[in-house]
């Protein structure tokens, strides 16, 4: 059996499709529209989730694991590929862990949350997005020298920040100026098994605004 991803295209529950493809864990989604809380296959998220929020996977044994952070770990810890599994005896392991959590409390929780709340102002938005040039000069500064979040290959964090890249123009934050990361986010969005997800997550996106 396959653990299930709910997911609304284009969420956060992107990053752990992406984890899943990077790290050749197999994985069935479950197609929903996030705002209806109804999957394209009938059912409801209500139903599996009571804070009705990506990411959202059930394992093959039932239980149900919610919060992409945690999302991403576990679907990490299946992999069998060595250069993308982090394992905790490995100090590599917690430095997964720290950009995994930078990406959930300072990009996701702290920018795109209030800049994508439709009852938030232009004024509180505007503030919010202010927060973004000292979370790209950390970023910069750090990826110097790094292909990647970890060194040398691609882990779960990546997955995290990749999908961040996804929206990013849309949340109107622009890393330009900031060589190391625009490096970095172009390197990633242009991995052919994200592209590939980015363009299939937009065309669902599509088929599912228009039912």
């Amino acid at each position: 059996m396959t653990a299930t991803l709910m997911h609304d295209p284009l969420t956060c529950s992107l990053a752990s499709r992406i984890a899943a493809a990077e790290g050749d864990v197999p994985l069935e989604i479950a197609d929903l529209n996030l705002k209806t809380k109804e999957f394209v296959d009938g059912g409801s998220l209500c139903d599996i989730n009571p804070l009705r929020q990506v990411s959202t996977l059930r394992l093959d044994s039932g239980e149900i694991i919610i919060e992409t952070s945690t999302v991403l770990a576990s679907i990490q810890a299946q992999s069998q590929k060595a250069d993308f599994r982090r394992d905790p005896k490995d100090p590599a392991y917690f430095q997964m862990l720290r950009w995994i959590a930078f990406c959930a409390t300072e990009l996701h929780k702290q920018i795109f949350r209030i800049v994508f709340y439709p009852e938030a102002t232009d004024a509180v938005k505007d503030r919010i997005r202010d927060l973004a040039p000292q979370r790209f000069e950390l970023l910069d500064v750090y990826l110097a020298g790094r292909p990647f979040l970890l060194g040398d290959s691609f882990s779960a964090a990546d997955a995290y920040l990749t999908w961040f890249f996804v929206l990013a123009e849309r949340a109107q934050v622009d890393p330009t100026g900031y060589d190391n990361l625009c490096g970095y986010r172009d390197r990633m969005l242009d991995r052919p098994l994200i592209r590939d997800l980015i363009e299939s997550d937009r065309e669902m996106d599509r088929v599912i605004k228009a039912a």
